[in-house]
């Protein structure tokens, strides 16, 4: 199977029901004080990590049996695929903390890597209904999406197009990890003149970036593709840009890392970033 743009819209189109479905049973579980179980490198993990990811793995095999798939819980259990210059990324429940916490602020992430670089990403909060979605490789949107169990086929979807336009006169704000905090992060912030922070938990913080509500989101405390991969494709399509402390491109496929992921800095805006960059 071979992916264009506008393949990228109909793989977007596919994926929201998918994530509905996905959704549904992450939401049956939350309900529920889950069991928590710990990994070898002690993260957390729950049943709702362990059935949502084999939703998504079922139906991508269905869609694209040819593209491999990184996913976080098969490549915890040793299912390390052999992947080439195209794969997909999934992260079931990315915040498993704020899963466990019950705070709503976890994500479904699905992200088709091309090249070494995300081309399409989907980030979906089924505590809060909330979807972004990339229709190409230069268009983002956000739209409702409640969790369903059998979603009906729907012939269009309300989307509300982002571009990362900051709205009215808000200040100059940055987004940082509600679990992850790290010195770094917060030496970066003072760096940059101190701006008002939020604190949010999961790929929900690209999609803030996305619409335009923060500016800036530094990371230094560890990640996986995985994690960021669907996040850095909907950021990239609505005109900001995930950069690496050198200013590089954050890159995908480094099996050699073990997919792990450098510290790294999301803009809202690409020019904002590269003035950071020029200013250094």
């Amino acid at each position: 199977m071979s992916f264009d743009a506008s393949d990228i819209r109909e793989l977007g189109l596919w994926g929201l029901p998918l994530a509905q479905r996905a959704g549904a049973v992450i939401m049956d579980i939350y309900t529920t004080s889950p069991e928590v179980r710990y990994k070898a490198d002690r993260s957390p993990v729950t049943d709702a990590d362990v059935a949502c990811e084999h939703i998504i793995l079922k139906a991508l095999s269905r869609l694209a049996a040819d593209i491999p798939v990184v996913a976080e819980e098969a490549l915890s259990c040793g299912a390390a695929p052999k992947i080439e210059d195209r794969f997909f990324l999934v992260d079931p429940v990315d915040g498993t903390k704020e899963f466990i916490r019950a705070n709503g602020e976890f994500t479904v992430n699905i992200a088709l890597v091309e090249n070494h670089a995300p081309v399409f990403g989907l980030v979906y909060a089924p505590a809060f209904s909330d979807c972004y979605v990339t229709l190409g490789t230069d268009r983002a949107v956000r739209v409702k999406l409640v969790p369903d169990h059998h979603p009906e086929p729907r012939p269009d979807y309300a989307f509300e197009p982002i571009s990362g336009e900051r709205p009215g006169s808000r200040d100059f704000t940055a987004i940082v990890s509600r679990s992850n905090q790290t010195p770094e992060a917060e030496r970066f912030i003072r760096r940059i003149g101190g701006p008002p922070c939020m604190r949010m938990g999961s790929s929900l913080k690209f999609g803030v970036l996305a619409r335009g509500d923060a500016d800036v989101y530094p990371r230094f405390a560890p990640t996986s593709e995985w994690d960021i991969a669907a996040g850095q494709a909907l950021v990239n399509a609505a005109g900001g840009c995930v950069l690496t402390e050198a200013g590089a491109p954050l890159a995908y496929g480094k099996v050699d890392r073990h997919f792990a992921n450098p510290s790294f800095i999301a803009w809202r805006r690409r020019d904002e970033a590269e003035a950071m960059l020029r200013a250094e």
